[in-house]
């Protein structure tokens, strides 16, 4: 048999792409999936009455069309609206709201100044010109004092690697304050909540971690799935024009939503395309679930970009899912630095996982990379759609968005 489609991932962007196919009319294919379930990133995990997502996952769009996408599959009804949003940043020995330039007035009077004056004095205000990699970038746009005491911690934590091999177009990622409002938010001691860059009210489901939204999108796409199947052979045959992947199946095109440095072997190591494969690269992130006895908070996640903390984020799923059990909190570590040993969040540790995959590194180079990857194998018909197909640091409705674009355009 030849499908018409493969598609090879069944996380977000591959279950988004299988059910606006089928509701096209394209019903001649195949997703293969190497984990025993779908939704990727965007599973929960049951554990001694918590509910630890993998990675906190909220959902708040732009975009209609994801919005009805996913409400077609998870009713409106079963979500709510966490307004406000809780999400604070531990720094100077105590905890800011997110995100810092714009809460400044929340450190003691002395402390504002240092950090005020760094802002004022940064390399944009004084017009230096625009740099090309991350760690200048910051200081470029932010000051020297967030950049030491916030954002490069944090982001070598995050990611693994160091500030000066990151680009800078993954920037939009992160907030685009100006000057003049850091200072008007200060002087006015509030922040505007609507220029968070994403979910400043986002929806979680009122039962059951963020993985139900995922199960339901499933559900009617799971008999198109074959499961506990890692590609490790992918093969064109330019004769029939036709791709073959493990030598089992066949079909006319294929649509890759898994890590492309995963299938430079199984397509065969293209020495075409070697050096831009080493441009593409990934971490791994950990995902550890505490029991305490309290919460002496209501933060929703909190974010520490100490370097004593091996995590980079803690995430209160007490606060914010609506049947778990009391005092839970799940972490997120960077694999490289995750010492099970020697965790440095106090409770009781029952719980961790390491992603396959987490975040695709913004390194320096990496997007030229991905469009000659993409560029190669376009007349073969071998695409790359979402998060790792495009190789970008996309949100999971933005992945749903090029998913649900991809298919009009077919």
């Amino acid at each position: 048999m030849t499908y018409d489609y493969i598609i090879l991932g069944a996380g977000i962007t591959g279950l988004t792409l299988m059910k606006k196919m089928r509701q096209k009319g394209i019903t001649n294919i195949l997703t293969l999936e190497a984990e025993k379930e779908a939704g990727g990133l965007c599973r929960s995990f049951y554990v001694d009455g918590h509910y630890v997502d993998i990675g906190g996952h909220f959902f708040q769009t732009k975009f209609k069309d994801v919005e009805d996408f996913v409400f077609s599959s998870f009713p409106r009804e079963e979500m709510y609206q966490m307004d406000p949003r809780i999400s604070k940043i531990s720094i100077e020995g105590m905890d800011v709201d997110y995100p810092l330039e714009s809460n400044l007035w929340q450190f003691p009077i002395e402390k504002q100044i240092e950090y005020l004056i760094s802002v004022v004095r940064n390399g944009e205000a004084l017009g230096k010109p625009e740099p090309k990699n991350y760690e200048e970038w910051i200081r470029w746009k932010l000051g020297d004092k967030i950049c030491d005491g916030y954002l490069l911690p944090y982001n070598i934590k995050l990611w693994g690697i160091q500030p000066n091999e990151m680009d800078v177009d993954w920037l939009h990622k992160i907030p685009r304050i100006e000057v003049t409002e850091v200072l008007r938010y200060s002087l006015e001691r509030q922040q505007d909540v609507e220029k968070y860059p994403c979910h400043n009210r986002p929806y979680y489901p009122t039962s059951g971690g963020y993985g139900r939204v995922m199960e339901a999108i499933a559900k009617d796409e799971n008999p198109f799935i074959k499961f506990n199947t890692r590609v490790t052979k992918l093969r064109y045959d330019e004769n029939e024009k036709v791709w073959y992947v493990n030598e089992e199946f066949k079909a006319k095109k294929v649509i890759n939503t898994t890590p492309w440095p995963n299938l430079y072997e199984a397509l065969g190591k293209p020495a075409q395309i070697k050096e831009q494969i080493q441009k593409i690269k990934y971490n791994k992130v950990v995902v550890s679930l505490f029991e305490t006895d309290d919460n002496p908070t209501n933060y929703h996640w909190r974010y520490r970009p100490e370097m004593s903390e091996q995590h980079h984020r803690e995430l209160y799923i007490s606060n914010f899912v609506k049947n778990n059990k009391n005092y839970g909190v799940f972490t997120e570590t960077n694999a490289d630095r995750f010492d099970a040993d020697n965790l440095t969040f106090k409770g009781r540790n029952l719980f961790n996982y390491t992603t396959p995959a987490a975040y695709p590194l913004p390194l320096i180079g990496r997007t030229q990379a991905i469009k000659e990857i993409l560029d190669f194998f376009k007349p073969m018909h071998l695409y790359g759609v979402g998060r790792w197909g495009e190789h970008q640091h996309h949100n999971h409705d933005v992945c749903m968005k090029h998913a649900i674009d991809f298919v009009a355009n077919l």
